[in-house]
């Protein structure tokens, strides 16, 4: 999941966006381009490639009598935005003569989403459009056959916006393979970025007043830190958040000369929350599965140095808890970003699209405070290319899917169709009414008005809803040496392509494998010793993963995940080599 980049670049740098997104995801395509004339398979759904009367209707296009009037039911997680309620009034107003749709969206807390929508999928309730994702249900909705098949929406002139905003060479890496056993379009691929730009975010002001220039180098962020713990006493250099997010691990992680994975022909895949596997593969054979929780022995034939555990970082982290650069207790600080802005903490770690929340909230707990940003990765700041931290599958992270229990999928889809039309609609949801929410700078970039409480004024979560690359507009505050690193991080050579490009692993044979709560006790277990509360990391980390291989019922639902993988993945690269 990523937040947002509020941006459309200049000209050539939108255009670079657009098209070497789109081009990165055309090479190497998965299978036939199923977008080409196959039905929308809706309960209800009549749009086909060709367009339909219905497609026609619905869509509002011009000359077309207004539709009746409807109530679409949305599904998107979190926390309802701040003014939220007049965009969509905005949005109704501007509509009624053509979509003549009502919004009936319901925002679910993180932690209830996944279940709510399981709960109300199973039981055939109205759900119109839903956000979903790999990491959350979708797999296994589409395994289920609980997903609108979405291909005819696409490439078809009934729907300009779609056609305008989802090129074939993006939809085709955002494709899942179907109880069919083809290839199909089952949600609105939602990305901006193929990867987030993470940058500790620190106080100039203190550097200044500690004799520093502006941080560059992983030597200047620890030598920032000696000087914050020399001269304010009671201010904590680094504050990280208590889930291990963007915090020690990271920093160090990125700055350290790390041997790159797929030069040893090694490949991780995230399978599941908690449950990550790295593969080793051999042309289109799978030699080795090593997986979260496993016995270290499944990863002896791995090419050195990845056939013996490494837990020099978490040393590094103790000994940055010993220093006094972290907390001695991070597990309870809640709010990272609240300890930063309210002037408690020299600096934290966040991705730079959320430079306008952290500057606004920074100067109304610290007025005399001026933000700094320094990005994480060595790499990225050298602006090597490929980068070998940045592996991509050429996927986005984030959906909107049409459930099979909705009866309105043509209506939803000219809803969506409707927000990437053109940049004006796009904006109303991304940005707020503009004018009052935000005022435009130029052609690509965007202001919050004078005198505006940015704190109490509309933010929206756009990977939820509106993200797409050729619709991105950039906070006016973007200094200019950082939009250097946003065309980096948009330009395709910039990337590794994963092997596993194009792969979907289906959980559904081994969900209840997958549902073990021990990987989540992993998770925790493992959690301490991000944060640098573990005295000695190797020697805990040794009876840890002693305990995980006397567990035997785990390691018997991993060998169940390892061998369906495996099966998987051979017949996916069996397909790509047209074996």
């Amino acid at each position: 999941m990523k937040r947002n980049v509020k941006a459309k670049l200049a000209p050539m740098l939108a255009s670079a966006l657009a098209l070497s997104l789109l081009a990165a995801c055309s090479n190497g395509g998965n299978g036939g381009n199923a977008a080409s004339g196959t039905a929308a398979s809706g309960t209800n759904s009549e749009a086909s490639a060709s367009g339909s009367a219905a497609a026609t209707q619905t869509a509002g296009a011009a000359g077309e009598k207004t539709p009746e009037p409807l109530t679409l039911n949305i599904m998107l997680w979190g926390d309802k935005p701040k003014q939220f309620d007049e965009v969509v009034a905005e949005f109704e107003r501007r509509t009624k003569d053509t979509l003549n749709l009502k919004l009936k969206v319901t925002f679910t807390p993180q932690a209830d989403y996944v279940n709510k929508l399981k709960l109300k999928l199973s039981a055939g309730e109205q759900v119109d459009i839903a956000f979903d994702a790999p990491w959350m249900n979708m797999n296994a909705f589409i395994a289920k056959d609980s997903y609108t098949n979405l291909d005819g929406y696409f490439n078809n002139d009934q729907y300009p916006g779609l056609q305008k905003a989802f090129g074939s060479g993006y939809l085709e890496n955002n494709k899942f393979t179907g109880t069919d056993g083809q290839l199909h379009t089952y949600g609105m691929p939602l990305g901006q970025y193929l990867s987030d730009m993470p940058v500790i975010y620190y106080r100039k002001d203190l550097a200044a007043k500690y004799g520093m220039s502006d941080i560059k180098s992983f030597e200047d962020l620890t030598a920032y830190f000696d000087q914050v713990l020399a001269n304010d006493k009671n201010m904590i250099p680094f504050v990280i958040r208590n889930d291990g997010n963007y915090g020690a691990t990271a920093a160090i992680d990125f700055n350290k000369d790390l041997p790159v994975k797929y030069e040893a022909g090694l490949w991780d895949l995230n399978l599941a929350p908690n449950v990550v596997a790295t593969l080793q593969l051999d042309g289109k054979t799978v030699k080795g599965v090593k997986l979260t929780g496993d016995k270290q022995d499944s990863a002896a034939a791995f090419p050195a140095p990845f056939n013996q555990p490494d837990y020099t970082t978490y040393q590094t982290i103790r000994e940055w808890h010993d220093k006094g650069y972290i907390e001695k207790e991070p597990i309870v600080r809640k709010d990272a970003r609240g300890t930063f802005t309210a002037g408690k903490a020299a600096s934290m770690m966040e991705g730079v699209a959320n430079l306008d929340a952290v500057n606004a909230q920074l100067k109304a707990g610290v007025p005399s405070a001026e933000l700094g940003m320094f990005v994480v990765q060595k790499t990225v700041r050298d602006m090597v290319q490929p980068n070998p931290t940045l592996i991509s599958d050429f996927r986005v992270w984030n959906f909107l899917c049409i459930p099979k229990t909705s009866a309105n999928a043509d209506r939803a889809m000219a809803f969506i169709n409707w927000i990437f039309e053109n940049q004006d609609n796009h904006d109303l949801f991304e940005l707020g009414i503009k004018g009052k929410n935000w005022e435009p700078v130029g052609d690509d970039k965007f202001k919050y008005p004078d005198g505006i409480d940015t704190l109490q004024n509309y933010t929206f979560p756009g990977y939820m809803l509106t993200w797409n690359p050729n619709y991105i507009r950039l906070s006016a505050n973007v200094p200019d040496d950082l939009v250097a690193y946003y065309r980096y991080v948009a330009d395709e050579k910039s990337y590794v392509r994963s092997a596993l490009a194009g792969f979907a692993f289906n959980q559904d044979p081994v969900k209840n494998q997958l549902a073990n709560p021990d990987f989540a006790k992993i998770s925790t277990e493992t959690l301490a010793y991000q944060l640098g509360m573990v005295e000695t990391p190797a020697a805990g980390m040794q009876k840890l993963q002693a305990k995980w291989e006397s567990n035997k019922t785990l390691q018997s639902d991993i060998a169940a995940i390892k061998a369906e993988l495996k099966k998987q993945v051979e017949a996916f690269l069996a397909q790509q080599s047209g074996t």
